[in-house]
């Protein structure tokens, strides 16, 4: 989801400013339309629980740093 939004950002509200929401809004919706003319799927690299064990191995680190002592669970 956050490369959609990456996407987004860097295709369309970078592109220009825009002088209304309703300016703004069209230029997505254009931009929606076309991306969808041609979708490409999004192939995940690694298997769910290795992402999972990363994203522990990455609340522990920043739980050490901070000293926090809140609980961590997988």
């Amino acid at each position: 989801m956050a490369r959609c939004f990456r996407d987004l950002t860097e295709d369309v509200v970078r592109e220009g400013s825009f002088t209304s929401v309703g300016q703004w809004v069209r230029a997505m919706e254009i931009y929606l339309a076309e991306r969808n003319l041609a979708p490409n799927r999004y192939v995940w690299r690694k298997q769910g629980q290795e992402i999972l064990a990363k994203i522990f191995k990455a609340r522990l680190a920043q739980a050490a740093k901070t000293g926090s002592s809140e609980k961590c669970e997988s």
